[in-house]
């Protein structure tokens, strides 16, 4: 439709404008994704240009695909998608291309998280596996989980304030097409 507005901090600011109750049906930045701050404070990005995020519809008249991949750099937003997670990896597609070729890690151990020497390790070997930059710029990482088939796709949780994304969620889709997702055999102490 003609007039409305176009990409993701358009739609939330126009969403912020109504009141409650008055929706007649907008997108606005998914809780707990960047941009919307409602969900936390989220570190700021180091992403150049493009910073995916995601757009939920609030209100009425809508069918089942309640979710839209969007871009925080520029009005691009992605197709009407029923999931979080499918949204998350359109806003990916645009805004970090070559993401789906990364390698899965396994994410820090817990040994990791408290220990910063372990955690440095474990760093640079990702850093090694990654592109120059990646991370540093606010890229995402890609991360093999003990949950894997409910895992949800983390923003801000990568090193450098990128997404978390869950490897088995796209792998699966990647392998019916016959295009494996490569892993980076990492081993550290618990």
């Amino acid at each position: 439709m003609s007039g409305e507005p176009r990409g993701a901090v358009a739609w939330h600011t126009l969403w912020q404008t109504v009141r409650h109750g008055e929706e007649s049906g907008l997108w606005c930045i998914y809780i707990t994704h960047p941009g919307n701050e409602l969900g936390g404070k989220h570190p700021t990005s180091t992403a150049p240009e493009h910073r995916p995020t995601v757009l939920h519809w609030w209100g009425k008249s809508r069918e089942k695909a309640t979710k839209r991949g969007a871009c925080l750099g520029c009005e691009w937003e992605g197709q009407d998608r029923r999931t979080e997670k499918d949204a998350v990896e359109d806003a990916h597609d645009h805004a970090w291309p070559g993401w789906r070729n990364l390698p899965g890690v396994l994410p820090p151990s817990s040994t990791a998280l408290y220990e910063k020497k372990v955690y440095e390790r474990w760093l640079a070997e990702v850093k090694r596996a990654y592109p120059i930059g990646w991370l540093e710029a606010g890229g995402p990482i890609v991360t093999i989980r003990r949950d894997s088939a409910f895992s949800r796709h983390e923003p801000g949780k990568a090193p450098g304030g990128g997404y978390d994304l869950a490897a088995t969620y796209f792998r699966a889709k990647k392998i019916r097409d016959n295009h494996a997702q490569p892993t980076l055999d990492m081993e550290f102490p618990s």
